[in-house]
């Protein structure tokens, strides 16, 4: 059975996909942690262990993706050999991004280094700097994953957990401190659930055993997503050169820097447009009146 749970945290608050099971969040104090908090929490019970494959996916989930519920769980269950199933909402990314903590960096200034001190001090030994590239076989933003009990135990035991035991344990150090200190975003947030949500690409480029099934997006799919005119722009026109790396398996320096750039400059056109109209997913989650 494939089960993908949306979260509830408004009295009255309705699901947005019929396809999915509610999720109450009883206890939203700690929600600064965002889904982060769900998912460890939802891990800790053992939630993962009642299906073959389980996912928590927010009621954004239609906005961003385009696609409904019931179709990405019938997507899943034709591949039942897969130990996770995702869907990235920004396919986008990848052409001008060589990884998420590029894209994090530029988004969210000291991001990076905020997360390689709490990965540090959780005794998770990765080093940011050399994280692989990210393409459509493991990039993936906004948590819209299902996995296998197996799965949830290397990743959201062996990762997210011990992140959160640092956090829950050392409330007051610097660590702690700096990744839930308030980062520039759409609404008020800090570093934390932006840092999380790129540990599991993260995880995936290092774990190549890892049999990871993505939804696919065509180009005119890719094209579409984008959220102005000029990222549709760079998009179309990093597509060949970007695909052609990645089906080479090789990097060009001078085609990373290119991706910088234009990730740079996509940042501050974002800033400019979006002052002045509204973002896409700003939407309010429905409550019963």
């Amino acid at each position: 059975m494939i089960t993908i749970h949306e979260p509830l945290w408004q009295t009255g608050q309705r699901l947005t996909e019929s396809a999915f099971l509610p999720l109450p969040i009883l206890d939203n104090s700690s929600a600064a942690w965002r889904e982060f908090r769900i998912l460890v929490d939802f891990f800790r019970r053992g939630d993962h262990l009642k299906s073959r494959m389980t996912g928590i996916f927010s009621p954004k989930f239609k906005h961003k993706t385009r696609i409904s519920g019931s179709a990405f769980i019938e997507f899943v269950q034709q591949h039942s050999d897969a130990d996770v199933c995702m869907i990235n909402p920004f396919p986008m990314l990848p052409y001008y991004s060589y990884n998420v903590w590029m894209q994090g960096e530029v988004t969210h200034p000291g991001l990076v280094q905020r997360a390689q001190d709490l990965l540090d001090a959780a005794g998770i030994g990765w080093d940011l700097s050399l994280t692989p590239r990210h393409n459509h076989s493991n990039l993936l933003y906004s948590n819209f994953w299902v996995g296998t009990p197996a799965f949830w135990t290397l990743y959201a035991g062996g990762v997210l957990n011990p992140i959160a035991c640092f956090l829950e344990e050392h409330p007051e150090s610097d660590v702690a401190r700096s990744v839930l200190q308030e980062t520039s975003y759409l609404v008020a947030a800090p570093f934390l659930p932006f840092i999380v949500e790129r540990l599991f690409s993260t995880y995936l480029s290092l774990h190549p055993e890892i049999r990871v099934v993505p939804y696919p997006m065509d180009e005119k799919a890719i094209l579409d997503s984008c959220l102005t005119d000029f990222q549709r722009t760079v998009v179309a026109h990093m597509m060949p050169q970007v695909e052609k790396a990645d089906s080479l398996e090789s990097f060009p320096e001078e085609l990373i820097e290119t991706q910088r750039l234009f990730c740079r400059l996509s940042k501050k056109y974002n800033d400019v447009y979006f002052s002045v109209n509204k973002h896409p997913y700003l939407i309010e989650v429905p409550v019963e009146q």
